[in-house]
């Protein structure tokens, strides 16, 4: 069995519960978790490469000036994977929130 960090001499199977309260509303809940502990950084650096790649994929001509550039496409190409990174982490978050446990 896995065991973490000793807390107040009760062995804790897994790290402790993200910050929220179980009477705390589900969509401010997910909001939270998404805005803290890092995320936005961390996603905004996963946009970046991942927005740039296919970027270059999808519109590289037109980055090149051999077409015109769309540029809603170029934003929502840079947005979407900020949002599944975002989305991602605060899913994990809420998945962990159910499994905390303290072993005896």
């Amino acid at each position: 069995m896995e065991h973490g960090r000793v807390l107040d001499g009760e062995r804790v199977v897994r790290n402790a519960p993200p910050p929220g309260d179980a009477s705390e509303p589900r969509l401010r809940l997910l909001v939270r978790y998404a805005a803290s502990d890092g995320v936005p950084a961390r996603s905004l650096r996963v946009a970046l490469v991942v927005g740039t790649l296919l970027n270059l994929i999808n519109q590289g001509d037109a980055l090149l000036g051999y077409a015109p550039v769309n540029w809603f496409k170029l934003l929502l190409t840079f947005a979407m994977p900020y949002a599944v990174s975002t989305y991602g982490a605060a899913a994990v978050r809420w998945s962990d929130r159910t499994r905390f446990t303290i072993a005896n």
